[in-house]
Formats: structure tokens, C-alpha cells, sequence
């Protein structure tokens, strides 16, 4: 088989399947759509637009031929299956795929980084985009074309209520949807949420906010009018400020979309001239009801992010990743203390390890080269021991681990292997020539609940460091005395 049939077959699966996935995925939103919509108006929900725009900027492999044909697709069966005449299907259906195509063009000719939503201000650029881009083209061609085909629900001496009416659907529609699908985690994320879930019991106060916002919404069934948009505020800021982005985002969907159909047969009710003159006043509500908790919710978030990579900078070593002093004592301490616990560690083993004559390195090759065989070795360490297990740098060339829960009997083959891994492998200069490092290693050893200073374990761990460098370097010595203990 050539390598061109090969491509072609790939080729006409991935379009295959772009093909149903987005056919599927918009025939169901147009449907939904179509199904709400009032005698004689617009839709008053359509996510199928959002949702396809969405499904493109988050999946770049359903942005092909066949992704954008099964969009065509759904469109026109979904309106078709209900009984809609086909040209005119036909003009509403271009008219919806201007929506993800327009947006699409002007985040390539602005070269936005969709990707990068929840960071700085790209989300309120990519909304603006989308606002005054797709959101306006799909009702600029709408009222051009729709007014003039036969049969057609729009008429030309209420053009510019069904212009507003489209483009502000299409902005609620955006501001309410794209946000889920854009937010929706990986695989990776949502099993590592689930792991967390089972080991740390359920909060019952992380349930107060969204407790608060179903109130607010049910308090707007009492008091219904145009207000009533006001009422979730409070409830919906405090949910952004304890909830991540992707539950931000369905909330934030639920609460606009319940107040929307709560206000629109409101206003149905009353009178379709009522509908008419109020239903763009509150999608703009809406659209800024939602906006605030969304912005909110990507700030806090990456105030989070900052804050956790300051922490890790001020925890770690900047050049080999590993721990720094302090926080190596510190988080020492801890697996020490004499506190009763059912996490206490029930032995704990401190390596001390030195690189051997690594100033002979640094003056031989220059520090770059050192720099890099510090970052070789702790990589090396790094495959001998767990994740659990505490590696730092104390200084220069040396460094610490404690290992917690060994028998003695581990914890010398542990250090043994080490031992030998750094002597074996050699480390590979940029000139293709390469360099082999030794390594000394002190090990002191402690079974517990037994109070005895951390600083102790050091001092004994480095007293057989020293006795490690006497003998010849390049080798494991146990603290004096240790076999009797």
C-alpha cells in the first residue's frame, strides 16, 4: 500500500468521523432550538452555533471538510424534520455556519491564542470576536436574505427588531455555551478530581454557594419582572470564587437560561408586543449577568495558578527542580515529629549525598557543564527513589533525601543503586563527548516514635558522608554503630 493511499484513507476517516460527531452534536442543538421556539419569533435558545464554534476551537481535528458538511447536515435536517420549506432552511442554515466561520477567520487574521482562554484577557478578546465577528455576520446576512425568500417568518417592516433579536440571541447564546465546551477537562483532570474526591472527605460547606444560587433563582418565581436578573448576583460571585471554571461555566448557563425562559413567558403571557419591546433589554442583562461570575471566576483562577508557581519557586531549586533547604527541613521536620498521627512515618532514612570533585568539573569545563551535571544526576536519583520520598539540595553539590517507611535493608540497596547508576552513566556534553561523575553517599537511620532531632539524623548522615570521602569516594558508609540499634 502507498503512501499516498495511506494519507488518503486516514484522511477520509478523520472526515468520516468529524462528519458524524458534529453532525450528531448540531442536529440535536438545532433541535432543541427549533423545539423552543414561540409561534411566529426566533428561537429563544439556540446553542448550536456556540456549541459548534466551541466543539472547532477545542478540537482542531473535527475543523476539516467533514466537520463543517456535518454541520451543513444538521442544520437542514433539523429544520426539515419539522416541517421548514428548503430554500428557506437552506438560507437560515448558511446564515448559521457564517457564525463559527467568521470568528474562526478573524481569530487567525488577529492570531488570538483560543487556547490560552482562561489566562489574562483572551477570553474577553475571543468574546468580542465573536460578538461583533460571527454573532453580527449570521444576522447581517439573515436580514439581507431571509425577508425576501418565499415563506419566510421574518418581514421586512420589523427588519431591525429581528436583526436585534438574532444578534443578541447569538451573543447570550455565546456567552452561555462556549464557555462549557471550551472548559470541559481532560480524561487526566477529571480522574485526578475523582482521586482527590476519595481521599478527602466532602466539604459540605463548598455546597453553601451553589445552595445560594438555587435559592436566588427560585426567589425570582415570587418576584418575576425585570429585576429579577439581579437577584442570582451575589449567589453566582460567590460560586465563582469557590468553584473552577468548567462548573462556573454550567452554572452560569442553568441560571441564564432558567431566568430567560422564566422572563420570556413572562412576557409571552402579557402580550407579544411586551416580548418584542423587552426580550433585548434582558438577553443584555443576562449577557452581563453572566459575564461577571465567567471573568471573575478566570481571575481568581489565575490567581490560584500564580500563587501555587510562586510557592513552587519559593519551595524548590530553580536549576535541578528538587527541594531547597528549607522547605527540605521543613518538610523533614514533619515526617519526625512525635505528634501521634496515623500518617506519622514509622522509620525514616536521610541520604547525604555529595558529588564527587565536582569543583574540579566546574574548573575544568565551566560552570554550564556543571549545571548540567547537576541536572543529570538529580534525573537519575529521581528514577531510585518514590514520589513520596523527599529529594533536596542543600547547597552546591550536595544534597538530601529521607525516605520514609524502609527497612534498613532497603534503604542501602536504595542508596547502593544510586550509587551505582551515577558511576555508570555517563553524562553527554554538547561537543558529543562525554563525562562520568561519581557519587558519595552518608546514611543514618531511625525507627520511630523516637524523639530525636532532625538536625541529629543530619549530623550523623554527614559524619558518614565524611567516612565515605576518606575511604576513596565513590561509595555508600553507614553511620557508626548502626548494625547494633
Amino acid at each position: 500500500m502507498s503512501i499516498f493511499t495511506q494519507y488518503s484513507e486516514q484522511t477520509l476517516k478523520q472526515n468520516t468521523q468529524a462528519f458524524l460527531i458534529v453532525g450528531v452534536i448540531i442536529f440535536v442543538c438545532a433541535l432543541i432550538g427549533i423545539l423552543g421556539r414561540p409561534l411566529f419569533f426566533l428561537a429563544i435558545l439556540w446553542p448550536a452555533n456556540a456549541v459548534m464554534l466551541g466543539l472547532f476551537l477545542r478540537f482542531e481535528h473535527l475543523r476539516n471538510f467533514g466537520g463543517w458538511f456535518g454541520a451543513f447536515t444538521g442544520f437542514m435536517l433539523a429544520d426539515l424534520v419539522n416541517g421548514n420549506y428548503f430554500l428557506l432552511t437552506l438560507f437560515l442554515t448558511i446564515a448559521n455556519l457564517l457564525h463559527p466561520l467568521v470568528t474562526l477567520a478573524l481569530i487567525r487574521l488577529f492570531k488570538l491564542d483560543f487556547k490560552q482562554y482562561n489566562k489574562g484577557l483572551t477570553f474577553l478578546f475571543l468574546f468580542i470576536i465573536s460578538a461583533f465577528g460571527g454573532c453580527l455576520a449570521s444576522p447581517v446576512f439573515a436580514v439581507l436574505t431571509i425577508p425576501y425568500v418565499p415563506n419566510t417568518f421574518m418581514s421586512v417592516d420589523r427588519i431591525w427588531t429581528d436583526f436585534g433579536m438574532w444578534w443578541t440571541g447569538e451573543i447570550l447564546n455565546v456567552i452561555v455555551f462556549l464557555p462549557i465546551v471550551l472548559a470541559i477537562p481532560e480524561k487526566s483532570v477529571f480522574k485526578k478530581y475523582f482521586e482527590e474526591l476519595k481521599l478527602q472527605p466532602f466539604q459540605y460547606q463548598n455546597a453553601f454557594p451553589l445552595f445560594a444560587v438555587i435559592g436566588s433563582v427560585v426567589l425570582t418565581h415570587f418576584f418575576m419582572g425585570p429585576g429579577a436578573i439581579m437577584f442570582p448576583i451575589a449567589a453566582l460571585i460567590w460560586a465563582s470564587l469557590t468553584y473552577n471554571l468548567f462548573f462556573v461555566a454550567i452554572i452560569n448557563s442553568i441560571v441564564c437560561m432558567t431566568l430567560y425562559n422564566s422572563l420570556t413567558a413572562y412576557y409571552i403571557t402579557e402580550s407579544p408586543d411586551a416580548y418584542l419591546v423587552t426580550t433585548i433589554s434582558v438577553r443584555i442583562g443576562l449577557l452581563m449577568l453572566a459575564l461577571g461570575p465567567l471573568t471573575l471566576a478566570i481571575i481568581s483562577l489565575n490567581r490560584q495558578k500564580l500563587y501555587h508557581q510562586i510557592l513552587y519557586l519559593a519551595n524548590h531549586d530553580g536549576l535541578t527542580t528538587t527541594l531547597n533547604r528549607r522547605f527540605f527541613y521543613e518538610e523533614s521536620e514533619r515526617a519526625v515529629t512525635t505528634i501521634p498521627s496515623k500518617q506519622q512515618a514509622q522509620s525514616v532514612t536521610i541520604l547525604l549525598l555529595d558529588l564527587d570533585h565536582f569543583k574540579k568539573i566546574n574548573d575544568k569545563y565551566g560552570h554550564a557543564v556543571g549545571d548540567l551535571v547537576l541536572q543529570e544526576f538529580t534525573n537519575q536519583v529521581k528514577t531510585q527513589i518514590r514520589s513520596n520520598d523527599l529529594f533536596g539540595r542543600l547547597g552546591g553539590e550536595e544534597f538530601a533525601i529521607l525516605l520514609k517507611d524502609l527497612t534498613l535493608k532497603q534503604s542501602i540497596e536504595i542508596a547502593q543503586r544510586i550509587c551505582n547508576i551515577v558511576y555508570k552513566t555517563p553524562v553527554y556534553l554538547e561537543d558529543g563527548s562525554s563525562l562520568n561523575v561519581s557519587v558519595s553517599i552518608g546514611l543514618s537511620y531511625q525507627t520511630l516514635p523516637y524523639c530525636i532531632p532532625f538536625q541529629q539524623l543530619i549530623n550523623r548522615a554527614d559524619n558518614a558522608l565524611y567516612k565515605a570521602k576518606e575511604k576513596g569516594r565513590n561509595q555508600l558508609c553507614l553511620e557508626s554503630n548502626l548494625q547494633t540499634r
